[in-house]
């Protein structure tokens, strides 16, 4: 037990600490550069979107009335949105060994969920909700959901997405993003 009476224990403490925000800071970094961020963005929003289709159809069966009910709940992630998602997972997993190699996954779940959540909330016609958002969350979690066919959407919407977030995230919204993830 940290004996808080003695001054060295706590400078000692306090150097631990500054010691891993430094480190957390640098590996950070590396996810706040502009084309990170937007790659980071791009994927986010493909794999919540992508998701919220598939759960439409899946609830309907039908594509034209899918696509009316996907206009009427009018679900969307804002960059912002996306962001903080994205660097919960990153803070929550800056440890681990393979972080880099496995971020895609981690990112592709927490959108898939998070796109769960918002339809099982905004639809009110599903029956049985509750029921379908627990199957749901276990086979997003045991990394079953993404389909080859979801796979090939989220590739062949991957450039066009990109390009648009290209177009819209300037220097200096990567410069706010920059200071409020490295100041925390």
């Amino acid at each position: 037990m940290k004996d808080l009476n003695n001054k060295s224990s706590y400078k000692n403490s306090e150097s631990i600490i500054s010691y891993y925000v430094k480190n957390l800071n640098d590996d950070m970094k590396k996810y706040l550069k502009r084309s990170s961020i937007i790659d980071l963005i791009t994927k986010y929003e493909l794999y919540y979107h992508i998701s919220l289709g598939n759960y439409a159809f899946e609830t309907i069966l039908d594509l034209e009335e899918t696509t009316k009910k996907l206009q009427e709940l009018n679900l969307y992630v804002t960059p912002d949105m996306a962001l903080f998602n994205i660097y919960k997972i990153i803070e929550e997993k800056i440890g681990e060994k393979d972080l880099e190699k496995n971020l895609e996954e981690y990112i592709r779940k927490r959108a898939a969920l998070h796109a769960l959540s918002d339809f099982v909330r905004a639809d009110k016609e599903l029956v049985g909700a509750k029921y379908y958002e627990k199957s749901k969350k276990e086979i997003i979690l045991n990394d079953k959901f993404f389909s080859e066919n979801m796979k090939i959407n989220f590739e062949s919407n991957y450039q066009k997405t990109y390009e648009h977030y290209s177009m819209l995230i300037n220097d200096k919204f990567v410069e706010n993003i920059q200071n409020r993830i490295l100041e925390q």
